[in-house]
């Protein structure tokens, strides 16, 4: 059951390529990490106990988009989990600050 996934009863295929795509970007792309980090310690410090990485990122999409115009990159809505993932690593004392269900990211 290689690249399988079991969840629920239900068999999802795993896309290693999702992984090596997030790597290769977050890799090219420090700056949305550096952007990731400072909105969700916003989030942390108006009291937020949890919070959607969606939000994050789309806060991440308006900053580059229309404050910033001219960006050079597009965030890919699969990167979101292992943004979450990398967050939760990372900063331990937030580990569950966003919530996550099973995810290729957790391969």
């Amino acid at each position: 059951m290689k690249n399988q996934l079991a969840l629920f009863g239900e068999t999802y295929r795993i896309e290693p390529k999702l992984k090596s795509d997030f790597l290769r970007f977050d890799s090219a792309n420090p700056t949305v990490w550096d952007m990731f980090i400072q909105f969700t310690f916003d989030a942390i410090r108006a009291g937020h106990k949890k919070y959607s990485v969606a939000s994050v990122v789309e806060r991440i999409r308006w900053q580059t988009d229309i404050v910033a115009t001219g960006s050079k990159f597009k965030i890919s809505n699969s990167h979101r989990a292992f943004y979450a993932r990398k967050f939760h690593e990372l900063y331990p004392q937030h580990d569950g600050f966003f919530r996550t269900k099973p995810s290729v990211a957790d391969q």
